[in-house]
């Protein structure tokens, strides 16, 4: 009887030290991420501005609002 509730405390010790141990031993998600990288800027090409028609139909083109779309 001796030995078996001296085994069973051993048994007992062994699982309460091998918990502990497992618990202070890095994890493999324990890593800390990478800092951010800084945010990249693309110039763009400045756009041209199209000719303005200041509303006569001088030109030619497609310039303005003259209600005789297809008329001659």
């Amino acid at each position: 009887m001796k030995f078996l509730k001296k085994s069973i405390i051993t048994v007992f010790a062994l699982c309460v030290l091998a918990a502990g141990a497992m618990a202070f031993e890095p994890q493999k998600n324990d890593q800390k991420p990478p800092p951010p990288k800084p945010p990249q800027t693309v110039e763009k090409p400045p756009k041209e501005q199209p000719p303005r028609n200041n509303g006569n139909n001088s030109g030619g083109g497609k310039g303005g609002n003259d209600n005789r779309r297809g008329r001659p």
